[in-house]
């Protein structure tokens, strides 16, 4: 008896695992059929009509309109992940400065990501503190609501404190917060670098370079290895010259006022210097200054709305890893 109950379960489980995979198989061939149906339309067609449906659905609250702006959305994505791939795939495979980059950049967005989401999270927490103590307390009486962090005696304890939360308990907060930017489904990346070689043998000597003082012609040019995955696993995407025209134009003529359309799924900012758009994510690096053997380097990274940094990475056991970090000016 019980062996024809385990078997009857197995049978189940087996069923279910193939109408699974039968219904995965059969959405996969109805997307690749819509990609077909609507990779005839212009780029600009396929992302007005997502937008008429998306102003369409705000008025009204209706589903079908919702599922509508989805499917052309969802199609223009599709088109510029295609195009993605066919930019990360012109790196020759055994350019190393280019795979070295590709793991700089993994390590500096790593780096990046942890500081900032566990800044974020000690944020929402220390909010919910002060809410918490305002709900105690009568209205008349005077209370001191000191953020954690804000009175530590050196600002070197208080990044500590941050640097001390758990990080998959900071990332799984955000996650379950709406209006978090972490939520964002594409990581936009720069494909492009600029770096330099130099005889700098240590940190030391690296510290000692300012990049604003190398004359421009000392600089080279160099397409970074694309990125697979964010450490937070946001699928990365590099804007080709067509792509970003054409989010620039739809921007500054349709949703100006209305970044919510695509903030989602892809960073969408103002530029503060003209009336143009910036769809890259953050970190980016703007430039690289590396040793002679490729084991050391320090970078130039804008990491926000016109800030930015020098981080300073050494490759040890094979492994590029950030070891300092100081304010910087983009440029």
């Amino acid at each position: 008896m019980k062996f024809l109950r385990n078997f009857c379960l197995l049978v189940v489980v087996l069923v279910a695992l193939l109408c699974g995979c039968s219904q995965s198989n059969e959405d996969d061939l109805k997307s690749a059929k819509r990609f077909e149906e609507l990779k005839t339309l212009p780029l600009d067609s396929v992302l007005s009509r997502a937008f008429n449906f998306y102003e369409q659905y705000q008025a009204t609250n209706d589903t079908l309109l919702r599922d509508s702006m989805n499917d052309y959305k969802s199609h223009f994505l599709a088109r510029l992940k295609r195009s993605t791939d066919s930019l990360c795939g012109t790196i020759p495979a055994d350019d190393s400065l280019a795979a070295d980059l590709r793991e700089i950049n993994e390590a500096v967005s790593k780096y990046f990501y942890e500081y900032h989401i566990k800044h974020m999270y000690w944020f929402m927490l220390d909010t919910a503190r002060r809410e918490s103590l305002l709900e105690m307390v009568d209205s008349t009486q005077k209370v001191e609501l000191t953020a954690p962090g804000w009175k530590w005696e050196t600002k070197e304890d208080h990044e500590a404190a941050i640097m001390g939360i758990p990080f998959e308990e900071a990332l799984s907060a955000l996650k379950k917060d709406s209006t978090s930017m972490f939520k964002v489904a594409y990581f936009v990346q720069e494909l492009q670098v600029r770096y330099v070689d130099t005889v700098a043998a240590d940190m030391k000597a690296f510290q000692k370079i300012e990049p604003f003082h190398i004359k421009r012609e000392e600089w080279k040019k160099t397409k970074s290895a694309c990125m697979e995955k964010t450490p937070i696993g946001q699928q990365v995407l590099v804007l080709n010259k067509e792509y970003e025209s054409l989010l620039n134009n739809f921007m500054k003529t349709k949703a100006r006022g209305d970044r919510r359309f695509l903030m989602w799924e892809i960073p969408v900012s103002p530029r503060f210097w003209d009336d143009d758009f910036s769809f890259h994510s953050y970190p980016t690096i703007v430039s690289a200054v590396l040793n002679k053997n490729h084991d050391m380097v320090t970078l130039n990274v804008n990491d926000g709305y016109g800030r930015g940094g020098f981080y300073y990475l050494s490759k040890r056991s094979g492994k590029w890893e950030v070891v300092m970090l100081r304010d910087g000016w983009i440029w």
